[in-house]
């Protein structure tokens, strides 16, 4: 229940609070700004923890309600939860590999370095419209590997968004032009917080991934075990996903074992060094230093290993077998 309390915190706290400051504080107040702009960001933000744990299946809530809830985000987000769902469960079962649609172009061996190195620093800036685009290539692609009555789905996913957000965008016209409210330029400052969430979301999966060559998951990702108060909190209200070594091999694992099932893994293999960062700000430089010199994982990082145990050349139109185990130590 703590979970499902937390997963329905930061939508109300989002959604709220960004009514309440859009209608109590004039856009020119810059006080209120610096209060709300951080708040509602990291609200914001954290609801892309919620959609991660939904599609998991690791809140304590009926099955149908979460989709429901899972739909109801992705629509707003402009994600369909189905798009999500499909692009992150391969993502756990073929990380850092071609097939690890979430990872484009990063994992792609056809993508050129030079194309990465542009592309990466459109994906931080414009991450609004990028991000959308990686995700939705899984359902407009031809080289899908979704099978045909789930991209039906998706599309139909993909309509409920047109139409949300057509309503949405023509109802502030509408009440533009018949001067129920006149929109002015300095009130585009309410729409900086999902923006700068949007960007640290993306900024999080190149920190969580991309300079990483291995495909295991404990090598294959940046873990950030915090030793300070604030990432401890960050990480803690954002289900503990930046510990992402245990969580990418035990994804149905409680978020607050995470960190204890690292240790008890370095315990257990001291001849191996794994890149766990004791705070956001190093695993940032770090990925900073990365995405500068070679902006991939997998084969574009260096990897040599032998891939021709995965259906490369043919798409699989069944959903991959994601490990799910709570697993013991190995």
């Amino acid at each position: 229940m703590k979970n499902f309390s937390r997963c329905l915190a930061f939508p109300i706290v989002a959604c709220g609070g960004q009514w309440w400051w859009m209608a109590h504080y004039a856009p020119t107040n810059i006080i209120a700004s610096a209060v709300w702009i951080p708040l509602l960001t990291f609200a914001w933000f954290c609801i892309g923890g919620t959609s991660h744990e939904i599609v998991h299946g690791n809140l304590i809530i009926n099955k149908t309600l979460g989709t429901a809830i899972g739909r109801i985000i992705g629509t707003v987000l402009g994600i369909p939860y189905t798009v999500y769902k499909e692009v992150h469960m391969r993502h756990h079962a073929y990380l850092n590999t071609p097939l690890d649609w979430e990872m484009w172009p990063y994992g792609d061996p056809d993508v050129s370095l030079r194309f990465r190195r542009i592309f990466v620093w459109c994906d931080i800036l414009f991450a609004i419209v990028l991000t959308p685009f990686i995700w939705g290539r899984i359902c407009f692609s031809p080289r899908s590997p979704v099978a045909p009555k789930l991209r039906r789905t998706m599309r139909l996913e993909y309509l409920a968004i047109a139409v949300f957000w057509f309503g949405v965008i023509g109802s502030c016209i509408y009440v533009h032009r018949s001067g129920i409210f006149l929109f002015r330029p300095e009130h585009w400052i309410f729409a900086a917080p999902p923006l700068l969430a949007t960007m640290g979301n993306g900024l999080r999966k190149l920190m969580d991934h991309v300079g990483t060559s291995s495909f295991d998951p404990f090598h294959g990702t940046r873990t950030v075990v915090g030793q300070n108060f604030i990432t401890k909190t960050l990480s803690y209200f954002n289900f503990d996903l930046s510990i992402h070594g245990p969580h990418h091999r035990y994804p149905k694992l409680d978020h607050s074992l995470l960190k204890r099932r690292m240790t008890e893994i370095a315990d257990a293999n001291p001849e191996q060094t794994y890149p766990v960062f004791p705070s956001f700000f190093s695993a940032l430089i770090d990925t900073m230093r990365t995405i500068t010199r070679n902006p991939g994982v997998g084969l574009n990082a260096g990897c040599t290993e032998d891939l021709s145990h995965l259906p490369l050349r043919q798409p699989a139109e069944t959903p991959p077998a994601t490990p799910v185990s709570n697993g013991s130590v190995s």
